[in-house]
């Protein structure tokens, strides 16, 4: 199917329901009604214009939830290929930010995760000087260090890099904050600090022994630190506790190189937070579903090392907060998974100790003068497209600070 037959399924509706699900706020139906008058330049104009990085967002967000699980042609068929048509403007048109006369006002953000990228290019095209420190040697932040390469090709990274260093934005790699970084320090220096550290602290209920991993911890040493041969030499089967997109990373990463992976996840299938897409394709690649499964504890030997893991069957009862059915124990039906290694891949959460104590409220300026949060660091874990649209409304809450 061509480009032109894609964007002439869309049937341009007036309170277009796609875009109440994109959340970077994109302008899906003006885009695709550029591309039917055959005007691909206004096209990418209108989708740059909300967001900067379409080669993230048509390839890494579950758009089966978002723009195209809301599209109204879903109700009852398929629905408007929006993700390829968004990849097809990408393609055929890239970034072309120019930058306004430098200002003089200097700003330092702290992380090189999406959304203070997607800060930076809204404050260099405002001509805001523009520094980013990073603690790793990419940018990326959990894309680079938490999705495998098999599913995101990790150059596209580098191509945004090469864009904004040609707009003026200087990187500092290898500059850790509390560590390399001084808080007071940039506040001398700099006029404003968005501080862009992620959700860094791992949740593992309590889980340990030798065998047990935090879910982006294992990533990170697979994809950054390359250890696929040490897992393969210290590891025949796997356990992944969680049901996530961390989850499913984890479980087709390590199946890549272990013999047998096993998802367990103490709710439905239906109720799995993951992309249906990812759990699609952990399931052709062999992995193991337990659903309706928790974990309660590890079984160790004498030396420490996980052997197996303590397991208890779920029910479901009346919807939680989540607005997802809540998962109740089933008295009586304890049970052990064989096993040598357990990733818990069960969420994060934000530790601001690293660098000082501090608050916020309803806006990205905390209680410390002049510094902004932003990214998982403010919202909490969420999706590229979230982190892209949450650094641009950081980026204007500075600027409209001064």
């Amino acid at each position: 199917m061509d480009i032109q037959e894609r964007v002439n399924e869309c049937l341009s509706c007036p309170n277009p329901r796609c875009e109440t699900g994109c959340p970077v706020k994109n302008h899906i139906c003006t885009f695709i009604k550029d591309l039917k008058n055959d005007d691909l330049d206004q096209a990418a104009k209108t989708l740059y214009e909300m967001n900067p990085f379409p080669e993230l967002t048509s390839q890494l967000c579950d758009c089966d939830r978002q723009c195209q699980g809301h599209c109204v042609k879903g109700i009852k068929g398929v629905p408007v290929q929006i993700q390829s048509i968004e990849r097809y403007i990408y393609d055929h048109r890239k970034r072309n930010v120019q930058p306004k006369e430098d200002n003089g006002r200097r700003i330092a953000l702290v992380g090189a995760g999406v959304s203070c990228l997607s800060a930076a290019i809204r404050l260099r095209e405002e001509g805001y000087q523009v520094d980013i420190y990073e603690k790793l040697n990419q940018i990326g932040g959990a894309i680079y260090s938490g999705i495998p390469d098999y599913r995101f090709d990790k150059s596209y990274l580098d191509n945004i890099q090469i864009d904004l260093e040609n707009l003026g934005v200087h990187f500092f790699f290898h500059k850790t904050i509390g560590k390399d970084l001084v808080l007071q320090d940039l506040q001398k220096k700099y006029d404003r600090i968005l501080l862009g550290i992620g959700a860094q602290v791992e949740n593992t209920y309590g889980l340990e022994g030798d065998g047990c991993e935090a879910g982006l911890s294992l990533l990170y040493n697979l994809n950054v630190l390359k250890k696929q041969n040490e897992y393969k030499e210290k590891y025949h089967s796997a356990i992944v506790w969680g049901g996530g997109n961390v989850a499913m990373d984890c479980a087709r990463s390590l199946k890549r190189i272990l013999d047998e992976v096993t998802i367990v996840y103490r709710r439905s299938e239906e109720e799995m937070p993951a992309s249906k897409r990812e759990i699609a394709e952990a399931k052709k690649e062999g992995i193991q579903f337990a659903f309706l499964e928790n974990i309660q504890s590890l079984k160790l030997d004498e030396k420490g090392k996980v052997i197996g893991a303590h397991c208890v069957r779920m029910e479901l009862g009346e919807p939680d907060e989540s607005g997802r059915r809540s998962p109740h124990v089933i008295e009586g039906s304890e049970y052990e998974i064989p096993c040598e290694l357990v990733v818990c891949a069960i969420g994060q959460k934000v530790d601001f100790r690293i660098i000082q104590e501090l608050t916020f409220g309803n806006t990205h300026l905390s209680s410390i003068e002049n510094v902004y949060i932003t990214g998982d660091a403010y919202l909490g874990p969420k999706t590229v497209a979230a982190a892209i649209h949450d650094g641009q409304l950081a980026a204007k809450e500075i600027m409209d600070s001064f």
